[in-house]
């Protein structure tokens, strides 16, 4: 049988993170049967041979491939196992790295799916960074549209016959970069590329020891035949002008972040005037006016540089590349400018777009913590612009309708911070009540979904940004809902996390509609009083709020027989007894609650109660030995009723037992409390289900 996944693992030296690698490869809830694992051990003399061994014996879909002599790279033992391998797809792993437990399973998913050649499955840098953007969204995506290309690391899923049918291995003479070129070669024959974003899919360690090839020094060769590779597979084979823009601008990143730096700042006078004669090479060959648009303002002051042949300038811009980040702003006219090196210089001056910053000024706004107060939610949050001071700013939290578009603006108190680019602490009182009824049904109170977002007023700048909930705060507290007063009565608010953890407020129940419940967890006669023990809830409630009664109501009757006992009675002059119209109201106390609430929802806060029926007084015996009644609870909350019938709990909460009979003091026949056939609670005062016999 064909496996649908052949993991290929390249092995030199890994221990002793290779144990934790295989682990996780064996530990997948992809059926093993539906997987294989090709380890091509690259002459390992660490201990790693035994520990691949040993785990090839017990496992029937690991082949295990021993190099004699090191390749002194991951691309042969890669490539060999990619020639070895039977699976629909190949997936390529590193030996210091691991996988998530479902992602061989999700990508493949997702492969299928899509009828897609290439699956990104979320990469988490362990000691190390990787492209968040390009996990951005899950599923089928545009190689020019997302933001996929900035994630050229080969540990993807590939569809083995467009690596068959084009040919596509990793160059065994490129000893840096030749996975980007990889890479970029499958994706400018593929059928199309899905990403699986939503779940951390592999882990990507750097190694403690220094053993990653990333980590060693390299030579010219190094330093820049990759990307002169990569730049002409681009300009050869994208037909499409704007994607080849984009691509290229990936590309001319790496000239300005990684080659210029590297070849300029070397000690070696031949490395430097090699590197930079290379980089010219290149603009000359590739640049385009428009691929300016693609770089920050740095990168296009290094890449100006290289066009006038600056090599002095380049040289200074280059070795002060690691503090462009922290420069200082100047603000004028609406507009934000770096000062980085040679910012209006008098000597040879350069235009100011080459240090404008304006589009790269991001705000950036976390919700730390919320609270109600009474009616008013009460948010608390940080923001920062980096390097930008927000002592002066104005900040207002915006609650955003989803659907029309109407907007609620409150200010937003910041706290002074002291030191420009760290966070901003802001305060915001939200009343709920006050989103503008005016764009929908003021009965509803303005219900839908309300998104939040922080805007923020700085040095003549605007910027809105979606709010989200602090990355270090996953356990944030967002408060239970509230039924806020209108008109029409209680509507819910409530407050939740998206998925991609955003704050929004739910008002009338679009996602998070408010529902009651209960359930009975005992029952008991004692004389004549009957006692029932349960809980209630809303959900989305805080059980604190909720406020309950229970009561008897009586059924309706049945209609009378059109002959027999009741036609004799009329004919006779008498009449049957005649149901109550008025419920049997019980005394309700609350019952603190000992255990989790079976059937309750995980967002409701139930409320345990006791009530009880006291039936000594002759009179109510006698209206209970009338009808049929039914078992209500009334669940009040923010203007507000709920009436709902509750059933017994789950055993073994409580096991229901068909029927409690109980006589009565003063009566003569025996009532009796059963559950419906509905599942739900009802007491049979005449006897009219469970008639009393001998």
């Amino acid at each position: 049988m064909q496996p649908d996944v052949s993991v290929v693992v390249p092995v030199y030296n890994s221990m002793p993170y290779l144990v934790e690698c295989l682990d996780s490869l064996f530990a997948q809830s992809l059926d093993p049967s539906r997987y294989e694992v090709i380890v091509v051990d690259d002459a390992s003399d660490d201990g790693s041979e035994l520990e691949l061994r040993r785990r090839a014996e017990a496992h029937p879909n690991v082949r295990l491939i021993r190099r004699d002599v090191g390749s002194g790279g991951p691309s042969a033992p890669r490539n060999q196992g990619m020639d070895l391998a039977a699976g629909r797809f190949v997936f390529l792993m590193d030996a210091d790295d691991m996988l998530g437990e479902k992602a061989l399973e999700l990508m493949l998913e997702a492969a299928d799916r899509d009828n897609s050649d290439m699956v990104l499955g979320k990469l988490v840098g362990v000691g190390r960074s990787t492209s968040v953007k390009a996990y951005a969204k899950s599923g089928k995506v545009d190689l020019y549209a997302s933001e996929i290309y900035r994630a050229l690391s080969p540990q993807k899923l590939y569809r083995r016959s467009v690596l068959t049918d084009h040919g596509i291995r990793f160059d065994e003479s490129l000893w840096w970069g030749e996975d980007q070129v990889f890479v970029t070669e499958f994706h400018l024959v593929s059928g199309g590329t899905s990403v699986v974003g939503d779940y951390d899919c592999y882990y990507l360690r750097q190694r403690d020891d220094g053993g990653n090839i990333m980590q060693r020094s390299r030579n010219v060769e190094e330093v820049v035949r990759y990307v002169e590779t990569l730049m002409d597979l681009v300009a050869d084979g994208v037909d499409d002008g704007a994607g080849r823009t984009r691509l290229l601008g990936r590309h001319f990143r790496t000239v300005a972040q990684d080659m210029l730096p590297v070849g300029l700042t070397h000690p070696d006078a031949a490395f430097r005037a090699e590197v930079w004669r290379r980089a010219r090479t290149l603009h000359a060959r590739h640049w385009a006016p428009e691929i300016q648009g693609e770089l920050p303002a740095y990168e296009s002051l290094q890449l100006r540089l290289l066009a006038d042949d600056d090599i002095e300038r380049a040289t200074e811009v280059a070795r002060r590349s690691g503090e462009a980040s922290d420069a200082p702003i100047h603000f004028e006219d609406g507009r934000a400018y770096r000062r980085y090196p040679y910012f209006r210089s008098a000597e040879q001056p350069l235009p100011d777009e080459y240090f404008d910053v304006t589009d790269r000024l991001r705000l950036k706004a976390r919700l730390l913590s919320s609270c109600w107060d009474d009616d008013l939610l009460r948010l608390t949050g940080d923001c920062r612009v980096t390097g930008v001071d927000l002592d002066s700013a104005e900040a207002a939290l915006v609650l955003r309708h989803r659907e029309n578009g109407s907007e609620l603006r409150v200010d937003a108190d910041p706290a002074p911070h002291g030191t420009p680019g760290t966070a901003t602490r802001w305060h915001a009182a939200v009343d709920p009540a006050a989103v503008d009824p005016a764009a929908v049904d003021p009965a509803a109170v303005g219900a839908g979904v309300w998104d939040a977002y922080l805007a923020v007023r700085f040095h003549g700048m605007d910027r809105t940004v979606r709010l989200s909930a602090a990355p270090d705060t996953t356990g944030l507290a967002v408060p239970a809902g509230r039924l806020l007063a209108t008109p029409a009565g209680g509507v819910g608010a409530v407050p939740y996390v998206t998925t991609s953890r955003r704050f929004s407020l739910d008002i009338g129940g679009t996602h998070h509609p408010v529902t009651a419940g209960a359930v009975v967890t005992d029952l008991s006669w004692q004389d004549d009083r009957l006692t029932v023990t349960g809980a209630a809830w809303l959900a989305h409630i805080p059980g604190d709020l909720l406020h309950l009664s229970l009561a008897l109501r009586p059924r309706e009757p049945r209609p009378a027989p059109r002959a027999g006992l009741g036609t004799l009675r009329r004919l006779i002059g008498g009449r049957p007894p005649q149901p109550p119209t008025e419920p049997l109201a019980a005394v309700v106390a609350d019952l603190p609650l000992t255990a989790a609430v079976p059937t309750a929802p995980a967002t409701a806060g139930p409320r345990g109660f006791t009530a009880a029926l006291d039936l000594t007084e002759p009179g109510a015996t006698a209206l209970v030995t009338r009808a049929v009644w039914d078992v209500w609870l009334t669940i009040e909350s923010g203007g507000r009723h709920w009436d709902v019938r509750p059933k017994p709990a789950p055993a073994p909460v409580f096991a229901t037992p068909p029927e409690i009979r109980h006589r009565p003091r003063h009566a003569r026949g025996v009532t009796t409390l059963y559950t419906t056939k509905g599942g739900y609670l009802a007491l049979d005062g005449p006897g009219e289900h469970f008639p009393t016999t001998g």
